[in-house]
């Protein structure tokens, strides 16, 4: 039991952890590709991404997958930060959403195991009163036997 507890303990801890982690490396990988698509625009003709502020922009509307449309890369380097962010967005997705399927099966699990302990002590009640009430015909039944 105990074991059980500190194992779902760690479960979550880690899950959590690893969660941050990834939360940390998009981060970073985020400011990265803002000053490399800044670097790679800033100078190109028709460029709109001209400004430390549009490359944030455009890397958050990118890495969420909501992608607006009014800053884009218009360069071949640019562009390709575009389809590594792009990547990395999807898999923030997918990390999140692998975290909280991983959270509502652990919580459900904890229900039905809860719930088939209940059942299972309840089962265990009814069993030893069905016994008493056994016993209790039986002795019902010797003291008739003696009346006849």
């Amino acid at each position: 039991m105990a074991l059980n507890v500190l194992s779902r303990r760690g479960q979550a801890f880690a899950r959590g952890r690893d969660v941050s982690y990834v939360l940390v490396a998009v981060a970073v990988v985020g400011l990265v590709a803002a000053l490399a698509v800044l670097d790679a625009e800033r100078l190109a003709p028709g460029a709109n991404i001209t400004s430390i502020g549009d490359a944030l922009w455009w890397v958050a509307t990118t890495i969420t997958t909501v992608g607006y449309g009014d800053q884009f890369p218009v360069t071949y380097a640019g562009r390709l930060v575009g389809l590594g962010l792009m990547v990395t967005g999807i898999a923030l997705l997918g990390v999140i959403t692998a975290a909280l399927a991983s959270w509502f099966v652990e919580k459900v699990a904890e229900a039905a195991q809860s719930a088939e302990q209940r059942t299972e002590s309840e089962v265990l009640d009814l069993a030893s009163e069905v016994a008493a009430l056994r016993q209790e015909l039986r002795q019902l039944l010797r003291e008739r036997d003696r009346q006849d």
